[in-house]
């Protein structure tokens, strides 16, 4: 009955991470289509919306891990729901790729490799910054 009672265990674990990871995905993609409705109007030629969904999330994503890896005490759980949920969901490859296609098949190369470089480079800039932020607030002065 030992075993039973492990099984059982185990698929409630299963469940409570795939519960935490669908909350936070439904949220974080609802963000990122909230943003867009918001920004997108303001320069169409290079939605707006995806990149600051993309560069927001990369900071989060860099304060999360080092948040998370300092505090032990927060269940594997509330990290599934963080990071690989909501900021999963705020965050997005394949809207970026079809925008970089579309800028591509318009002819629009230069526009296309500035995209490319706003997001990746400010991805990656802005999850250093949430790692550093994240260390000087944690660091006692």
């Amino acid at each position: 009955m030992g075993t039973a009672s492990s099984v059982s265990s185990v698929a409630a674990g299963w469940w409570l991470s795939v519960v935490a990871i669908s909350a936070g995905a439904s949220l974080g993609a609802l963000l990122r289509w909230q943003l867009s409705v918001w920004l997108n109007p303001l320069a169409p030629g290079l939605p707006p919306g995806t990149l600051v969904s993309n560069v927001v999330g990369g900071y989060l994503v860099g304060v999360a891990v080092a948040f998370f890896a300092h505090q032990p005490q927060w269940s594997a759980e509330w990290r599934l729901f963080a990071i690989t949920g909501f900021l999963g969901g705020l965050t997005t490859f394949s809207t970026f790729s079809a925008e970089i296609m579309a800028l591509l098949q318009q002819g629009r190369l230069w526009m296309a490799c500035a995209a490319i470089a706003a997001h990746l480079g400010g991805s990656l800039l802005a999850t250093l910054a949430g790692l550093l932020t994240y260390e000087a607030l944690r660091s006692p002065s």
